[in-house]
């Protein structure tokens, strides 16, 4: 997760500014929704260029921050990026400065853990590397599953002990609940079903 904190301008642009005195505006707190946008990425390049599929999460408001917003911070800009590859994330947060305005600075680092939990990395370049050192993670996981249907290229369904010959598009495989594997792809899925599904919790 990157914190980054954008430059002021030169101070001494503003040598010449009489001091004002007075009370600044409480802080009106700034929605999650209109400060982070969240890719859905399948390479590298997708993430230098920010391309990739954009989701947008439903109820979003709820896990981040209180009362539906974030508050302390100017310029906020929130950017996720989840791999469809290994489902791991990572957050880009950069603002221009913060300051208590009555409510607190809203601690971003833990509500983003909160929702991504063990998938959230530290770091962009490690999670430039999850589309290599991770790329077979999923297959792995599902592995000992049992392949219920096959839908193939040409719309066909197909069950476990078919024997015909065709490239498969979606596969349904059946994890068994309490074995480490299942527990695993649970792991990866969960942040995706908070930002997806309405009313899940």
């Amino acid at each position: 997760m990157g914190l980054k904190k954008q430059l002021a301008a030169d101070p001494a642009s503003n040598t010449k500014k009489r001091p004002r005195v007075g009370f600044s505006d409480a802080d009106a707190g700034v929605e999650a929704k209109d400060c982070i946008k969240i890719y859905f990425v399948s390479s590298k390049e997708e993430v230098d260029a920010s391309g990739g599929f954009v989701i947008d999460p439903i109820g979003l408001d709820g896990y981040i921050g209180k009362d539906g917003k974030i508050y302390g911070y100017q310029g906020l800009k929130i950017t996720v990026w989840i791999s469809s590859i290994s489902f791991h994330a990572y957050a880009d947060i950069a603002y221009d400065s913060t300051s208590d305005g009555g409510k607190g600075i809203t601690n971003l680092k833990r509500d983003l853990e909160e929702i991504f939990g063990l998938t959230l990395v530290e770091s962009k370049d490690e999670f430039l590397q999850t589309f290599s050192t991770k790329r077979d993670l999923i297959r792995s996981i599902v592995s000992n599953g049992k392949m219920l249907q096959q839908k193939t290229s040409n719309g066909h369904v197909t069950g476990s002990d078919s024997h015909s010959v065709a490239t498969c598009n979606v596969e349904v495989v059946r994890m068994v609940i309490g074995e480490a594997e299942a527990g695993s792809l649970y792991g990866l899925l969960v942040p995706l079903v908070l930002l997806l599904v309405d009313g899940i919790f």
